[in-house]
């Protein structure tokens, strides 16, 4: 969904005063940073207690590790608990300035308060919660220039204050990495954009990057999936459309009047399986586990309750006591190409094909998976007698809150850490901003010491080096089969119009494209779980950022006209152009867009700045002039500059008399 939050102005400070009230507040932001950055994360302590949030800046909607001392230890009765509650500002004034929704089981699926911490004999503890920014938890609005704050207490049987805090009340500051939120408002958008749910953690990072400056853009993005964002590319319903597949000849079908196109690309990224699993001796969260493809297919078609008890399963992962049951996987229900990719990794392995057919000696198929066609981009439940458990959500969001609440994909169902696992398959860069353990998979002829590998930095680039280019040419996928590569890794491509646009919007979009494949792939920029682009497929972001430019329709030459707003939709009345896509694939399944040559080198424009310092200003202004018409006008414009500064000096000084009289009051919000 498109989240967005308006922003806050002041008013300037003036006069002396306005210059105080600034120097103090930059060294009160100085202090709080200060605070925030020690220990690996904010401390506050209240009688003897002490919490600390790691990570607790730079912050996104994910999840965080929470440690406190000087705790009463938690009873073997369950008396002294600790509750987690995220709250508004760096130290909030009561309970009343928090988020006091508990997450599952004790509340519902949008809580994320949590209630049973435990605090070990020596005062110490440690738990998990989720905090969310501002376009995720607006209640509170949290946001990179809003700090907020996670407060711990012990459940000690009395009931909590109307004011104030507990007794055994500790607080930490967090604070937000910017987000959408922090973005002046904005009536209208420059660049709309929907599709990939992969992407979304690089849009909206670099949406609140792009939104303010010398060259401000506006850019909106809805997480929705792959199918959707070529659907309503073709359709003219967005500027852009986010894909991590290429389209196919029935969509090109159902929009014969689309507009040319370019696919550029905007992430490098891969497909998780990740896993949340209590060892049933130790107590411990189990972190490691390896997977072939027939165990995925074993989990996904509906036969994964003894996944543990396989013995493919048991020789794969020693070591561990593994609970007796795994439930149905969370698997998202819209179109979306990780499932595709996924089924298509299943389908390419002959023991994954052979157990979906029911010819496994070891292991059934659910008869109503048996024979199933893989590839597919959708995952459905089949089973009529397992409908209210083997349940798809909508969004990748839901999922893995689920997986950290572990909470499985049928309502009402009742688990515990001793019985059962719980599994999802979700993007690399959510599992990490969650911080899930996700298994190993299998690589294809790969040394039997070497045979598994997870979706880390050195496995996705070797997994993208073995793609093979799909029939269209331009667009990659993954070779499921390549060896000592990730096999689940995938890029994420924009469809961006090459007709049928405006220049004003062209400019727009090719702004985007500029800051997608160049200072958005920079460390910091670019959350952790993508790959930073390689040259070659920033070279291809750049060549079809060139192609929407020369592609856009010329403006208007009647100067009685006046030209197209931002947000005039892209989409033309009319058939496509000249040279537009016939949808003609060879029967490959896939369209070929307009060809475009990617050039040799990437180049970028650095967006225009304001001048600063000595040069700046009119008076920097009327020297350049002076300088390039030559010093025989030096007398006349020095007797001009003297007469203007000895009739604004009386004025300036009267204003200065006024503000030194009326002084300002400090920031007041508009």
């Amino acid at each position: 969904m498109t989240r967005r939050c308006a922003a806050r102005r002041w008013r300037p400070l003036n006069g002396i005063r306005g210059t105080a009230a600034r120097a103090a507040r930059a060294v009160l932001t100085f202090a709080f940073l200060s605070t925030v950055l020690v220990a690996t994360g904010g401390t506050a302590s209240a009688a003897g207690r002490t919490v600390t949030v790691s990570p607790a800046v730079g912050l996104v909607d994910q999840v965080v590790a929470v440690h406190w001392t000087g705790f009463h230890p938690t009873d073997p009765s369950g008396a002294f608990t600790v509750t987690l509650f995220q709250c508004k500002g760096a130290v909030p004034r009561s309970v009343s300035d928090c988020y006091q929704v508990l997450k599952p089981p004790s509340g519902p699926n949008e809580g994320t308060g949590v209630y049973d911490g435990t605090t070990a004999a020596d005062g110490t503890g440690t738990a998990s919660i989720e905090v969310r920014p501002a376009q995720d938890l607006p209640v509170l609005d949290c946001t990179s220039t809003n700090p907020c704050s996670v407060l711990a207490f012990e459940n000690d049987g009395s009931r909590l204050p109307r004011t104030g805090l507990p007794v055994s009340a500790a607080t930490a500051p967090i604070r937000f990495a910017p987000s959408p939120a922090d973005c002046p408002p904005t009536s209208s958008s420059d660049v709309r954009t929907d599709g990939s749910a992969s992407t979304s953690h690089a849009l909206y990072t670099w949406a609140a990057q792009v939104c303010t400056g010398s060259r401000p853009l506006a850019l909106d993005y809805t997480e929705i999936s792959s199918p959707a964002g070529r659907r309503d590319f073709l359709n003219g319903s967005v500027d852009v459309g986010l894909s991590s597949s290429p389209v196919t000849p029935d969509e090109m079908a159902a929009s014969p009047a689309h507009r040319t196109y370019a696919y550029a690309p905007i992430d490098v990224t891969g497909v998780a399986v990740a896993f949340s699993v209590t060892d049933t001796l130790t107590h411990q969260r189990i972190t490691d586990m390896n997977l072939s493809p027939r165990l995925v297919a074993i989990l996904v078609a509906g036969s994964g309750l003894h996944l543990f008890q396989d013995p493919e399963f048991v020789a794969l992962n020693p070591g561990h006591s593994w609970p007796m049951e795994v439930q149905p996987p969370l698997l998202r229900a819209e179109r979306n190409a990780d499932a595709l990719l996924l089924t298509g990794w299943l389908e390419a392995d002959h023991a994954a094909r052979a157990f979906l057919d029911g010819n496994d000696p070891t292991v059934a198929v659910d008869q109503f998976w048996r024979g199933i066609a893989y590839p597919t981009d959708i995952f459905e439940a089949r089973d009529p007698n397992t409908l209210g458990n083997y349940n798809p959500r909508s969004g990748t969001i839901a999922n893995a809150r689920r997986l950290f609440n572990f909470q499985p994909p049928g309502d009402g169902v009742s688990v515990s850490t001793q019985n059962d696992g719980i599994m999802a398959v979700l993007d690399a860069v959510t599992a990490k901003q969650f911080g899930f353990p996700v298994a190993k998979l299998h690589r294809a002829n790969a040394a039997p010491t070497e045979a598994f590998v997870a979706p880390d930095s050195g496995a996705l680039a070797a997994g993208y080096r073995a793609m093979k280019t799909n029939p269209d040419g331009v667009t990659r996928w993954a070779d499921v089969g390549a060896t000592n590569a990730y096999p689940l890794v995938k890029i994420d491509y924009a469809m961006v119009p090459t007709s049928q646009t405006t220049a004003v919007k062209a400019d727009k979009i090719a702004q985007f494209l500029g800051y997608a494949a160049g200072p958005g792939q920079v460390p910091g920029r670019l959350p952790l779980g993508y790959l930073p682009m390689p040259p070659d497929l920033a070279a291809q972001t750049t060549a079809a950022r060139d192609a929407v430019v020369s592609g856009a329709t010329p403006p208007p030459v009647s100067p009685d006209q006046p030209p197209l707003a931002n947000d005039q939709p892209a989409v033309v009345p009319g058939g496509p152009s000249a040279g537009a896509d016939t949808g003609s694939s060879q029967g490959s399944g896939f369209d070929a867009p307009t060809s475009i040559a990617a050039p040799s080198a990437v180049a970028y424009r650095a967006p225009a700045t304001r001048s600063r310092g000595r040069s700046g200003g009119p008076l920097g202004a009327a020297f350049r002039a002076l300088a390039g018409s030559g010093w025989r006008l030096i007398l006349p414009v020095l007797l001009v500059l003297g007469l203007a500064a000895g009739a604004a000096g009386p004025v300036l000084s009267a204003r200065a008399r006024r503000g030194r009289r009326h002084p300002p009051t400090g920031p007041t919000p508009a």
